[in-house]
Formats: C-alpha cells, sequence, structure tokens
C-alpha cells in the first residue's frame, strides 16, 4: 500500500509517529500533506531555550530555540535580529533571513506559533541562562523540566507556567539564583515522582519532605530538622533505586555530634581519613535497612558540617571513589 492511497486517519496515525524533521519534509511536499501534518498534534521528545552573551557586543545574545533536532538560532542586538534554521545543529543558510524586530519578540512569537491553543506539550523542557519572560498567553505541559542560570526575575514567571502532563513531574531540576521568597510558595516543584533538585532555599517543612515521591533527591532548606533529614534517609535506603543519591543540606543544634544522626538499626563503618573532622563523619551503611527494589549493595555515606548547617550525602558505595593517595602510589578504597 503506497503513502497516496492511504486514508487521511491511516496518515495521520504514520504522521504521528514522525520526528520533526520528517513533518517538515513531508509538509513541503504538497498541500495535502501540508494539510495532514497540520491536523496532527507534534509533542517533541525534548524542547530547549538556551540563551548566550556575546563576549564581543555588549546587549547582544544568542537564543537557542531547539525542538528536537530542528533548531533556530536568534542572534541580535536591540531591534535587528538574524534567523537561522537547520536540522542537528547545522544551519541551512537557505532558511537563514533577518527581522528588523527584538529577538525576544522574535522567540515570543515562535513560541506561541508552535503552541496548540496556547499550550506547548514535551517530555523534557529544559531552560538556561534566558532573561526574558515567557509570552502572557503561553502555557507548557511536560515531564521533565530543567531550568538552570536563570534568575529568579524570569525563573518564577516561568515555573508558573509549567504544569505536568500527568499528575506529577518525573524528574525537576531548577537552579537559579536571586531572591528565592516567591520561589519557595511554589508547592508544584514538590510534585515530583523519580528525581528533585532544588538548588536554593526551598523553605520546605518535614511535613512537606515526607510527602516528596521522588528518592533522587537534593535540596536545601533551613526549616528541615535534624529528625526530618532522618526520616528521609530511612525512606531513601529503603526505597531508593540503584543509580538514585540522596543530599540534603539541613539546620542543626549546636554541639550537634554526627553520629547521633544515625537510626540505631543501621550496621555503620566509619572509614578514616587523614584529616578528622570531628564535625563530619565519612563511612559505609553496611545494613539494617530491607530495600524494596533489592538494591543490597553498601551505601556511602557523608556529613559535612557548615555554620550552623548539615550537608547529608548518600549513594551506592563505589571502590576507589574516596582513594588514599600516598605519593607516588594510589590506592582505592576498599
Amino acid at each position: 500500500m503506497t503513502w497516496p492511497i492511504l486514508t487521511v486517519r491511516l496518515k495521520q496515525k504514520v504522521v504521528d509517529s514522525l520526528d520533526y524533521e520528517s513533518r517538515c519534509n513531508l509538509r513541503i511536499s504538497s498541500k495535502d500533506d501540508r494539510d495532514v501534518v497540520d491536523s496532527t498534534k507534534f509533542v517533541p521528545e525534548k524542547l530547549k531555550i538556551t540563551e548566550t552573551p556575546s563576549d564581543m557586543s555588549e546587549g547582544k545574545s544568542i537564543i537557542r530555540l531547539e525542538i528536537d533536532s530542528f533548531t533556530i538560532w536568534l542572534i541580535g542586538k536591540d531591534d535587528l535580529t538574524k534567523i537561522d534554521r537547520g536540522f542537528n545543529g547545522e544551519v541551512n543558510e537557505e532558511l537563514s533571513e533577518i527581522k528588523q524586530e527584538n529577538r525576544v519578540e522574535v522567540i515570543q512569537k515562535l513560541l506561541l506559533r508552535f503552541s496548540n491553543k496556547g499550550v506547548i506539550k514535551a517530555n523534557t523542557v529544559e531552560l538556561e541562562g534566558i532573561t526574558f519572560l515567557p509570552p502572557e498567553d503561553l502555557n507548557f505541559k511536560c515531564s521533565s523540566l530543567k531550568i538552570v542560570a536563570v534568575t529568579t526575575d524570569y525563573s518564577v514567571e516561568w515555573l508558573k507556567r509549567m504544569t505536568p502532563k500527568h499528575e506529577k513531574f518525573e524528574k525537576l531540576d531548577v537552579a537559579c539564583w536571586g531572591d528565592d521568597t516567591e520561589l519557595k510558595t511554589i508547592h508544584s516543584v514538590l510534585e515530583v515522582s523519580k528525581s528533585l533538585k532544588l538548588e536554593y532555599d526551598s523553605g520546605i517543612t518535614d511535613e512537606q519532605l515526607e510527602q516528596i515521591e521522588a528518592t533522587n533527591l537534593k535540596l536545601f532548606s533551613e526549616r528541615i530538622t535534624v529528625d526530618g533529614a532522618r526520616k528521609r534517609l530511612e525512606y531513601f535506603l529503603t526505597h531508593g533505586k540503584a543509580t538514585d543519591r540522596l543530599e540534603i543540606t539541613f539546620s542543626t543544634p549546636e554541639n550537634f555530634q554526627p553520629i547521633s544522626f544515625f537510626p540505631n538499626n543501621l550496621k555503620m563503618k566509619k572509614i578514616p581519613q587523614r584529616v578528622e573532622d570531628e564535625n563530619g563523619y565519612f563511612g559505609k551503611i553496611l545494613g539494617g535497612f530491607e530495600n524494596i527494589h533489592g538494591v543490597r549493595e553498601p551505601r556511602a555515606i557523608e556529613m559535612i558540617s557548615f555554620g550552623g548547617r548539615m550537608r547529608i550525602y548518600c549513594k551506592i558505595w563505589k571502590k576507589s571513589e574516596r582513594p588514599c593517595i600516598l605519593y607516588p602510589f594510589y590506592f582505592g578504597r576498599e
């Protein structure tokens, strides 16, 4: 059966399985094919927006929009923008153009064009280094979200526009800087099923920490207590997968002793260090817990104290992960 004799419904099913480049190639084949492509909804695997400032000209930057293998580069300053397009990171000069328009206005219009009734759906959305706000009438639905190197002047508004495709995000990674007051009010960032990394003071409490489903976890909060962090470690040991890691920074009282942090049922082995820190701890968790995924390997556990806070770091122990170095010899730890 050849393409021309397929029914419209069958053609739509075929188009549903195509990537963005294949859709574009099919769309320019004929008016009928263009109509078929336009009648189907496209959900990219990954949508990424990156902004890189120019080292040569103040106020100039490159905004890069990636939709799977398709890329649009917006290079400009003030109200002049060069637009390049291409696939697999290579510019197709035939698709390039120059507009007498600010690059931010151009990217905002492009995003609205890629949306379906004001919503862009993608499995993964990534934002990096951007210094502009989303269009007023645009929202996103995704399974995984990553926002890095974006100040809170912009990241807060982008976060408000993001909702999970399903009940919860699968993965969420936010590494921003600036005033985190408003970021703390966005509780949707805690609704994550697999991996959650928040590189700012999230302000969450012990009760909120206990409700987080994600087992691959990295966060900091002044409101998390020793008891809350201890309960989270127990949850991680029993529910974490082999690839998961736990990193929590929390507040500690004066004269806090790291060894008192661990539940009595855990089998611990302290690993001597060349320079011992009486306020820290490094060792192994050998047992004393039952993991629901059958993970039996020892866990590396490290606690570092600084400024009335403690950071706990736990993951699968790997040989020679913390090596001894006796010049000129090298010994991996057992």
